[in-house]
């Protein structure tokens, strides 16, 4: 067994058996490598649902990769019909994870909390802008959510377990992430040239646009859930009260049906 198969089976298990297998892999493992498994970290409800997530449902992901890499590569030629283009195929995207992270979650007996929605929002469209958390996501081996501030490079500092061995699960985006010992091509070492500051200031500020709309539309997809489950609230407890007028009509009509009865059983007793 090695850190890559150990970080597999752990971040693959239930959340609840976590310092159990934990424990178990490290005694098995033994010596510095056992103190390797030892020190990983228990995953968030959200990036363990995500992992598992990666495991069940490759190709999602795979979608993901490939939306990401189309949009860095407009975004990288200045090309803003693209990306507007790209935009309700994002969105969509971003939905259908948070949807499939939901339903992964009732699967284990549990329920994706509005701030966790968020979160695999936040950490699809961090996905969406970096490479780096693109193959984070899709590697299964999450610590906590991912989240783009629009500049730079998303923060993976204690974001990913094992990140030195970071991989790509079976069927995940192709190329996502590199493996040690990958080379690297010609075309790869060449280096561009240096783009202007304002340019490079400019594709950051439209990514961090492209995030906030991204969490903008989340929101208002909940809003409107929400507003919809109110509505059916409300309509409910009007049934409900509708059914109780008619009940307390009843009740009301039976009472007095039974003071009757009464009253014609005392006349009927006192004329014997």
């Amino acid at each position: 067994m090695d850190l890559d198969e150990a970080v597999g089976e752990l971040y693959g298990a239930g959340l609840g058996d976590f310092v159990a297998v934990r424990t178990r892999l490290a005694k098995e493992a033994g010596g510095d490598l056992g103190r390797e498994i030892k020190a990983l970290r228990k995953p968030t409800v959200t990036a363990w649902l995500l992992n598992l997530l990666a495991r069940r449902s490759p190709e999602l992901l795979a979608e993901v990769g490939e939306l990401g890499e189309r949009m860095r590569s407009a975004q990288g030629e200045g090309d803003a019909a693209a990306l507007r283009d790209a935009r309700p195929e994002r969105d969509a995207l971003v939905r259908r994870v948070v949807a499939a992270t939901r339903e992964v979650a009732k699967g284990e007996d549990r329920q994706l909390s509005p701030a966790g929605e968020d979160e695999v929002a936040a950490t699809v469209v961090a996905a969406l802008a970096d490479e780096t958390s693109q193959a984070a996501l899709a590697s299964g081996m999450l610590v906590r959510a991912l989240r783009y501030s629009g500049f730079g490079e998303v923060d993976l500092d204690d974001a990913v377990a094992a990140r030195a061995r970071l991989r790509v699960l079976p069927g995940g985006a192709a190329g996502a992430g590199r493996g040690e010992g990958d080379e690297t091509t010609d075309e790869e070492q060449t280096q561009e040239p240096a783009e202007p500051p304002e340019a490079a200031e400019l594709r950051e500020t439209e990514l961090r646009l492209q995030t906030v709309e991204a969490e903008v539309d989340l929101a208002t997809s909940q809003l409107a859930e929400a507003e919809e489950a109110l509505a059916r609230a409300r309509e409910a407890v009007a049934q409900a009260r509708e059914r109780l007028r008619t009940q307390s009509t009843q009740r009301e009509r039976l009472t007095n049906e039974a003071t009757r009865l009464r009253r014609a059983c005392a006349r009927a007793a006192r004329r014997q």
